[in-house]
């Protein structure tokens, strides 16, 4: 950061966003070397709660388990995906799927490249070759409602590109699908293991498919394809995300009288899957040996290879923002806080935000509330910032069916309160947008690049659209793959370069 200061000075801007995870020793050369070069500093805070348990969890109900040898032993239901080794065919079209696009032609049953003792695998080539670049496999299963699985497969590729590969389950009632997470593939990479996990909600009837819906060059071989009911993996434990045993005559059994606290040593929701933890009876339990139990629970899911997000409700969350403003202040005393409000896949999912009988939209509105209170709580006098999409009902703010949000979004903007500005990422809506947040009496930057505007082209048109809407202060050059090479060219585009004389910020 300090290293391009002097070059961003040069270039007009005047304000720097950054992670507020900054090196206590690093701090004071920062502040140093931002105010040599005119840059205020504006860190970005407000984000996921330290402690894993306190992630919005989605509810796995009635999940079936065995009292057997002193532990509680989970009776998978699982899911029956017929012909999952692709060996049975006739040539390359496959038997048991529902539908395969273009056999012999971007789909190919091959028994030359085939993973262990695999009499098969699944080729995809050359998938320009379909009009609508998909070359997918699709067949309906069943499913439990309320319950976690597991998808597992291994995937190998060879100069694929682009390296999209993909695992959707699809039904009626999620237009979206209920499979949220995403995987990393290399352009080419030997045999990989590859885990997606998903909770079913209210399901019983989808359609599984794998494949590449934006496919073009290369390669990519499917193997050992397998999917299967788990139970208690990332389980969360905190009072909004209760647990509960009880047995199939409806006594609910009392966790540490009749059975160990339940909990997974291993809490990794960033990690698709791990070994379930084991639940062990106690000494004077009243479970008995044979006896059929139903548990419940709340879980963490994965939205794209990494996306979690904080419950809205608990109030440790706040009491977590609040040390960090203090901390950030502490070190860095900033003339500004960018909060995380963005983004935000899951919500209204736990016992306790249901409890509370708020839709999503009014749930975030009633959190960025109180979190711009908290930053005014320790710093009164400092800007705050949020990102749009989530307040914005051109972008995520909407009805319905985003993602694993229980409700709809809309009204989440009445959190905010003109002492907030919006950092406007909504470049597809040119501008649209811009007024609804003016008429709401908000400040706005426009954040703009965003790894696809090298010539400034688009902040330009997008600054011509909002021509005249109060409010829209300057513009931000936003770049999420550390690309700094357009930054002089952007801000010619933006306002006029370095040797312009204008009364906006930039940053």
């Amino acid at each position: 950061m300090i290293a391009r200061f002097p070059r961003a000075h040069k270039d007009g801007y005047n304000g720097v966003v950054f992670s507020a995870n900054v090196a206590a020793e690093r701090a004071p050369t920062l502040r140093e070397a931002a105010k040599a070069n005119g840059l205020a500093l504006i860190p970005i805070v407000l984000g996921n709660c330290p402690d894993r348990n306190y992630y919005e969890g989605v509810l796995a109900k009635d999940v079936p388990f065995l009292a057997q040898g002193g532990v509680l032993r989970h009776q998978p239901e699982n899911p029956t995906l017929k012909n999952a080794d692709f060996s049975d065919a006739d040539g390359d079209k496959l038997h048991g799927w529902g539908f395969q696009d273009d056999p012999g032609v971007t789909t190919f049953v091959d028994h030359a490249v085939t993973r262990g003792g695999a009499k098969a695998s699944l080729r995809m080539e050359s998938i320009g070759k379909n009009d609508a670049n998909h070359a997918r496999l699709e067949q309906p299963i069943k499913l439990q409602p309320h319950r976690q699985y597991l998808v597992s497969f291994y995937l190998k590729s060879e100069g694929l590109s682009p390296a999209n590969p993909e695992v959707k389950i699809l039904t009626v009632g999620h237009p979206q699908g209920i499979s949220f997470q995403t995987f990393h593939t290399e352009q080419t990479q030997d045999w990989k293991r590859v885990d997606v996990v998903f909770n079913s909600f209210d399901a019983t009837d989808a359609n599984f498919y794998i494949g590449s819906w934006y496919g073009k060059n290369g390669k990519m071989w499917w193997s050992d394809l397998a999917i299967q009911e788990i139970a208690l993996m990332n389980v969360l434990r905190r009072d909004g995300c209760p647990v509960t045993v009880r047995g199939e005559n409806g006594t609910v059994y009392e966790e540490e009288r009749d059975f160990a606290k339940i909990v997974d040593p291993l809490l990794h929701p960033y990690q698709a899957y791990h070994e379930p933890p084991t639940v062990k009876l106690t000494p004077n339990s009243r479970i008995v040996e044979g006896e059929k139990l139903r548990v419940s629970y709340y879980h963490s899911i994965l939205v794209y290879e990494d996306r979690l997000n904080s419950c809205l409700s608990e109030p440790k969350i706040f009491e977590s923002w609040r040390e960090e403003i203090r901390k950030t202040d502490e070190l860095l005393h900033p003339s500004g806080f960018l909060m995380s409000h963005d983004e935000i896949r899951v919500i209204n999912q736990c016992a306790l935000c249901q409890s509370r009988n708020m839709t999503p939209g009014e749930l975030l509105a009633d959190n960025v509330h109180k979190a711009a209170e908290v930053i005014r709580g320790i710093r009164p006098d400092a800007e705050i910032w949020v990102w749009n999409d989530m307040f914005d009902p051109m972008h995520n703010a909407v009805p319905k069916d985003f993602y694993a949000v229980n409700g709809p979004m809309t009204g989440s903007w009445k959190g905010l309160d003109p002492g907030i500005g919006i950092a406007n990422w909504n470049g597809s809506a040119n501008g649209k947008n811009c007024a609804f947040f003016a008429d709401l009496g908000l400040k706005q930057i426009l954040s703009g690049y965003y790894d696809g505007d090298s010539d400034g082209s688009a902040i330009a048109t997008w600054i011509a659209n909002a021509k005249g809407v109060k409010g829209v202060e300057g513009a931000m050059y936003t770049t999420w793959e550390d690309n700094y090479d357009a930054m002089d060219t952007w801000a010619t585009k933006a306002w006029g370069g370095g040797n312009a004389v204008v009364a906006s910020r930039r940053v």
